[in-house]
């Protein structure tokens, strides 16, 4: 539905501060168009934009992949021990090996959606990255 000529669309707004952690977030529509969403930043939240998340996640990547190499070290100082310590590093390393491999799935996600928001914003890199043959990861 499109509004009479002459006279503005009628602007519907709601704000919500409980669903959304350290800040608010506001839809603004106009009958018959699309929704936007903006959220209001937050300068201590890591997860205010994209940029800020992968850089969270990049961290915490270096974190595990440091508490990989401690329990690998531990693992071959309790080579000739065995047991249950042993059983329960080798569980860590595993499950650290499985964290990092889902962080550095999240990173490309993150780079994918960078990328997405820069073709949608028109910015002229996108054009670039395509032409230099960046792929996005499915």
């Amino acid at each position: 539905m499109t509004p009479r000529e002459g006279t503005a669309p009628k602007r519907i707004e709601a704000r919500a501060g409980r669903h959304v952690k350290g800040g608010t977030a506001t839809i603004s529509l106009y009958p018959g168009g699309p929704a936007k969403v903006a959220r209001d930043e937050d300068p201590g939240d890591p997860f205010g934009s994209i940029e800020g998340s992968d850089e969270y996640v990049a961290r915490l990547l270096q974190a595990v992949e440091e508490t990989a190499t401690d329990v690998a070290e531990n693992l071959r100082h309790t080579r000739d021990a065995g047991g249950r310590q042993r059983e329960a590093l080798q569980l860590v390393a595993y499950k650290l090996e499985q964290l990092r491999f889902h962080l550095t799935t999240s990173r490309r996600r993150l780079n994918d959606l960078r990328t997405l928001r820069r073709i949608v914003e028109g910015d002229p890199s996108s054009e670039r990255d395509r032409r230099e043959g960046v792929e996005l990861c499915a």
